[in-house]
């Protein structure tokens, strides 16, 4: 491993250590710190979060930049996809503010990049929708109110001090936010900023799930079987760590649906949503003994009053496994959350 990779791995430990711990203020302020959580479960995260940005040094490399694509997604009338060239023409907003990131310019200067403000209207939000999921490519998400992300005029920030957002600073974009010495810690406290942003959810997407080569909605799978499990949530951002009842359709079910077989040596990829729509890193593959055998699910409502998944959960839609799964099988399976697409594949024949 040469020297900027290992230097960038020891950063964002630091950065997830952190950031850890601002989960849990904020989630003390909202419900209540997740107090329960283990040593074991944050020195994963933080694994998961290293592998993960020394996967993408590697596979981007010099073209990390050039490759990048930000999607406006959601409640919104014009969904936009802008790639790398389009975002430096759109960057032309300026302001002076201070990184709060661990090893940042500590003092105040120049910040470029596109008005998130400017970029939503252009998007044109949906009647009454008040909140923006901010995704990144290392799979941390957030959620905020939109009207603080416009005071606070949020900025997907290309530029710093003048040069490009290195990979170890955060780059090649992240979201930013205007703060100086005189800024109202109320305000502060409200701005989230976020490295590798590639995805910007306006409110929650209507349900829409890719089955091979059909298209189904929640119409659709209103139509099936539906099934409930009581369990905690894989994932860890936006939920309490408690179990919640979990409501939705076995994944069997949905191919028996579109006439899709799984053979005894097939595989089911979930994909969820990446930059790269054929990132092996935001998908997962489930054997089907395990689709066939148990509860594995994919959920679109949850708790005793049977909710929507908001964005702010990983929602309209997430994979889960059922408590009669395996668990030593499921413990090597990520559940996923922001599932867009399920289909069949040959299983890798190991030597």
């Amino acid at each position: 491993m040469n020297f900027m990779i290992w230097l960038t791995n020891i950063k964002r430990f630091i950065q997830w250590i952190i950031l850890s711990l601002s989960l849990c203020l904020i989630l003390t302020l909202l419900m209540g710190c997740q107090s329960q959580v283990s040593n074991d479960q944050l020195t994963q995260w933080h694994k998961e979060a290293i592998a993960e940005n020394s996967r993408l040094t590697e596979t981007y490399g010099s073209n990390l930049t050039d490759n990048w694509i930000i999607r406006v997604q959601g409640q919104v009338q014009k969904p936009i996809t802008l790639k790398w060239a389009e975002i430096e023409a759109l960057a032309d907003t300026k302001f002076i503010s201070i990184n709060p990131h661990p090893g940042a310019i500590t003092t105040p200067h120049e910040f470029q990049g596109i008005s998130v403000q400017k970029l939503l209207e252009k998007a044109i939000i949906n009647s009454g929708v008040e909140e923006l999921t901010v995704v990144a490519a290392d799979a941390y998400y957030t959620t905020i109110a939109i009207k603080d992300v416009y005071r606070n005029q949020g900025l997907l920030t290309i530029l710093e001090a003048g040069k490009r957002i290195r990979r170890n600073e955060g780059g090649p974009i992240h979201l930013a936010y205007f703060r100086d010495a005189n800024s109202p810690q109320g305000e502060i406290d409200k701005q989230r900023w976020v490295h590798y942003v590639t995805h910007l959810i306006v409110g929650t997407e209507p349900l829409r799930l890719r089955v091979e080569k059909a298209t189904l909605e929640l119409a659709d799978l209103e139509k099936l079987p539906t099934h409930k499990i009581t369990t905690l949530v894989g994932y860890q951002i936006g939920w309490k760590y408690e179990p919640v009842d979990l409501i939705g359709v076995k994944l069997r079910d949905i191919l028996r649906s579109q006439n899709v077989v799984m053979n005894n040596e097939s595989v089911l990829r979930v994909r969820r949503k990446s930059m790269d729509d054929l990132d092996p890193q935001k998908s997962v593959k489930i054997p089907a003994s395990l689709v066939n055998d148990c509860d594995v699910m994919l959920v679109y409502k949850w708790g005793t009053d049977s909710q929507s998944i908001p964005a702010s959960k990983g929602g309209p839609i997430t994979l889960a496994y059922g408590n009669n799964c395996p668990s030593e099988t499921v413990k090597n399976l990520a559940w996923l959350p922001f599932v867009e697409s399920i289909s069949v594949e040959s299983a890798e024949i190991k030597s």
